[in-house]
């Protein structure tokens, strides 16, 4: 079995070749492995120390972008290069500790082609993280685990182990973070294995993060809608309903009172917040449907992409 580490990086040179270095004694143990580090466009010296580590050890490879393109687009750039049978996933500042790899690996069993290194689930745990973008990342794994089939507590971490034939599947499109939700998205939906195994995030004690909460937070909520469109489309319709049904009460008090006008602006505002309600609930029940053939299309893809890995 051949093991490939992929690390994406973007202005980590305080923790580049402690990284490595970290990554490579735990592969240690294993005969066959490569570390792929993706240098996401950075213009500190994370490029330059990693070259050192290249020149110094076998197993470690290094890939560029001329510029920073988000760590989904990295992650794609090392999927593509990696060789292992099973690629492992993990970020650059050591928030995982790498003694959780072999863990990872040995959970994949007969049933299992995806392993996540979970802080969220029972016997996981965080430490040293700032509270706010603490909360903030509790509340994005539940926003989006809950729009996705399978019960998964960690959606959004990095930290994974994948079987080789997991990513050779699917087709994978997003560039940023939302690049992790996806792939189990599309891996339940073919019918891949899933499976969490605890493990302790601790906060970055080198450099400074690189996650843009406004920006991580808006992709990870298009997501969750484009997973689950009712989550949207049924919110709004349901409290333009509300409004519409109110606005009738009150008409209708109105009316045993004695004292409705007709003529009323409220009258046709309850009309249009009734009608606006009930469409804006079809669009959501159609693109509900629509959504639900995605795995269809996502087998077809799986099929073509093995084809053409044959073929050549």
């Amino acid at each position: 079995m051949k093991v490939s580490v992929i690390i994406p990086m973007y202005n980590e040179e305080e923790n580049v070749l402690k990284t490595i270095n970290e990554v490579d004694t735990v592969l240690k143990t294993y005969e066959n492995y490569e570390i792929i580090v993706v240098d996401d466009g950075s213009f500190d010296r994370t490029f330059e120390l990693a070259s050192k580590a290249v020149s110094e050890n076998p197993n470690v490879q290094l890939l560029k972008h001329s510029s920073n393109m988000g760590m989904g687009k990295a992650l794609r750039t090392g999927f593509k290069k990696a060789e292992g049978d099973v690629i492992i996933t993990i970020d650059a500042d050591l928030s995982y500790d790498t003694s959780y790899i072999p863990k990872l690996i040995d959970a994949l069993d007969g049933e299992t082609d995806i392993v996540i290194g979970s802080q969220y689930m029972d016997g996981g745990k965080t430490e040293d993280i700032p509270k706010l973008r603490l909360f903030i990342s509790k509340m994005a794994n539940k926003i989006v685990g809950y729009a996705m089939a399978n019960n998964v507590s960690t959606v959004t971490g990095v930290f994974r182990a994948y079987r080789m034939e997991v990513l050779d599947s699917i087709e994978l499109d997003s560039n940023g973070t939302e690049i992790n939700p996806e792939i189990l998205s599309k891996a339940n939906a073919i019918g891949f294995g899933i499976k969490e195994v605890p493990v302790t995030l601790g906060g970055r004690k080198l450099g400074e993060s690189k996650v843009k909460i406004k920006s991580t937070t808006i992709s990870h909520l298009l997501f969750t809608f484009n997973e689950k469109p009712m989550m949207l489309f049924g919110a709004i319709g349901l409290i333009l309903l509300f409004i519409g049904l109110i606005s009738a009460l009150y008409l209708f008090y109105e009316f045993i009172m004695g004292t409705l006008d007709p003529t009323r602006p409220l009258m046709l505002f309850m009309v249009l917040m009734v009608l606006s309600g009930i469409q804006i609930l079809i669009f959501g029940f159609v693109a509900t449907q629509i959504s639900l053939l995605k795995r269809e299309v996502y087998i077809v893809q799986k099929e073509n992409k093995l084809l053409r890995k044959r073929l050549k």
